[in-house]
């Protein structure tokens, strides 16, 4: 059994590091599932959400907002977790094959670059309202939707710490 672990190498800084190795799964027949979200506070909802997205596939790639994304998505005080332990975290899940961090606003450019065979978002998200939709089905692949644990929000944990 293989006991030696090493999830820095699961984590990209760019598209670029992470292309090669993605045109390697597919060449050997691997389907590519992506998702992309900011990870915040990890909690059972991201877990079960990224299980089920990694199980419509045979390897998946988490994009992770930056902080500086997060911020202009969320507001100044987020990220709670800054973007090198989020990224650690999500490359510590033996389901995650790869982590990337985008800066935009959206993953739109990595989605056009890596060109995944299944895209996933959770179920609050209808298909035409996926960013990046478009360019997987154009390209031969499926979107997703997937139903998402009720209760757990990143959001609502951090009112309920603040309110504490």
């Amino acid at each position: 059994m293989d006991t030696n672990f090493n999830t820095s190498a699961k984590i990209h800084q760019n598209v670029e590091t992470l292309l090669p190795m993605v045109e390697q799964w597919k060449n050997e027949g691997n389907e590519v599932v992506f998702t992309n979200g900011c990870f915040d506070i990890v909690h059972l909802g991201h877990i079960d959400y990224l299980e089920k997205s990694r199980n419509l596939g045979d390897k998946l790639i988490v994009a992770i907002n930056t902080d500086a994304s997060v911020q202009r998505n969320k507001g100044l005080s987020r990220p709670i977790i800054d973007q090198m332990s989020r990224s650690h975290l999500m490359a510590a899940l033996a389901f995650v094959d790869a982590v990337v961090m985008f800066d935009e606003e959206t993953p739109l450019n990595l989605i056009s670059k890596l060109i995944p065979d299944i895209l996933v978002k959770g179920k609050d998200y209808t298909i035409d309202k996926i960013v990046g939709a478009e360019i997987v089905i154009d390209n031969g692949g499926k979107v997703e939707t997937i139903e998402l644990v009720q209760g757990y929000s990143t959001s609502n944990f951090v009112n309920k710490i603040k309110n504490e």
